[in-house]
């Protein structure tokens, strides 16, 4: 089975919910880059990679340029991604380019699973029937009466977690959102995620003025090319870190797993290059006795962590998933708090082609 031919779509969808802002980003759309991959014997995967509002169309650039190398190839994913990533590798070996990768190779997989018959998540191999669901939100400028507003109805929902920005210029104010969310959920998993937004001196101060909170991670609290600066972080406080949302390729992960510099690898499937070196990312962790908890897009996140014997959760990003950016025929539910793969061959999202030309860039 070879590939016949590579189509594109770039689409920029807005969020339903309203802009999100964080301590860093200010964002009021969603950029999809949609890939469609059409074998000699008629079957057609998709794939999609995401961006935060900016920079899709160079991506599908990228695509566009790697899709004229791969007409004619024998449909074998594994093989494909790294001759691919070979190819793009002179333009940088994470980043743009693996963001690019990302959509390729998930149109690849869906190929595989549809000439199996088979749903992805047996296609990768199933090692559970489903995973537990978070609830996260962008949620540092909702006040305190709407952030737990918000924590309420994820808890009524049934979510198996939450998670909520911190970085308030007073610290005093992160403490009393903090402990009205917990007052909400009880005992449940509550994270925290700083979106990169500390420095080394503040960081330790600021987490550990966090203490009596309970909280399972706190996720990204430096910039992420700092790996020597988490692992010492680490040292300095006793709340577990999360990391993975900004880094690109395993040689990174290797990095932040052998400085000793990360808990929770919170791989993000497109921006690592998409499913083939995910699966890497999550063999490399389960070495190193890490759970996985990745990054975003949840409905192709919750399968593959169906297919690893550390996936630990899934992230549902409030207004951001596909099924709430209206991207999907379909939406993908999360039930009680579990996401449950379903059985249709391939990886099951049906975009809304409608939609998404209205929107298309």
């Amino acid at each position: 089975m070879k590939i016949a031919s590579v189509q594109t779509m770039t689409t920029r969808l807005p969020i339903l919910t309203g802009e999100w802002r964080d301590t860093i980003h200010h964002v009021t759309h969603i950029e999809l880059v949609v890939v469609d991959i059409t074998s000699d014997t008629g079957i057609t995967g998709t794939g999609v990679s995401h961006t935060s509002g900016s920079g899709a169309k160079t991506i599908e650039a990228l695509i566009v340029d790697l899709g004229e190398s791969l007409v004619g190839k024998e449909i074998q994913p594994k093989r494909l991604w790294h001759e691919a990533w070979q190819y793009l590798h002179d333009l940088g070996g994470a980043g743009l380019t693996t963001t690019a990768l990302g959509a390729v190779d998930i149109a690849l997989w869906d190929v595989i699973a549809k000439a199996a018959d088979q749903p992805l998540v047996d296609v990768l191999g199933r090692t559970r029937d489903r995973i537990p669901v978070y609830g996260s939100g962008i949620n540092l400028g909702l006040t305190t009466e709407e952030l737990v507003e918000q924590a309420r109805k994820w808890h009524s929902d049934g979510y198996r977690g939450f998670k909520v920005k911190v970085g308030k210029p007073d610290i005093d104010e992160d403490v009393e959102r903090l402990t009205k969310v917990r007052e909400v959920i009880g005992s449940m998993p509550l994270m925290v995620d700083a979106n990169q937004g500390w420095g080394p001196e503040l960081a330790p101060r600021r987490i550990n003025g966090l203490r009596g909170l309970d909280l399972t991670w706190v996720e990204e609290p430096l910039i992420s090319d700092d790996v020597a600066g988490h692992a010492r972080l680490r040292t300095q406080i006793e709340t577990p870190i999360g990391v993975g949302e900004n880094i690109y390729n395993i040689f990174q992960f290797r990095d932040y797993l052998v400085g000793g510099a990360v808990d929770f690898v919170q791989a993000d499937i497109v921006r690592v290059g998409g499913i083939t070196p995910w699966m890497e990312i999550a063999a490399l962790a389960q070495a190193f006795n890490r759970p996985m908890a990745p990054h975003f897009m949840m409905e192709l996140s919750s399968q593959v962590l169906c297919a690893v014997p550390n996936g630990w959760i899934a992230e549902d990003v409030e207004g951001g998933s596909l099924s709430a950016l209206k991207a999907l025929r379909t939406p993908h539910r999360v039930v009680d708090g579990y996401y449950v793969p379903a059985d249709t061959a391939g990886h099951g999202l049906d975009f809304d082609r409608e939609y998404m030309e209205l929107h298309r860039t």
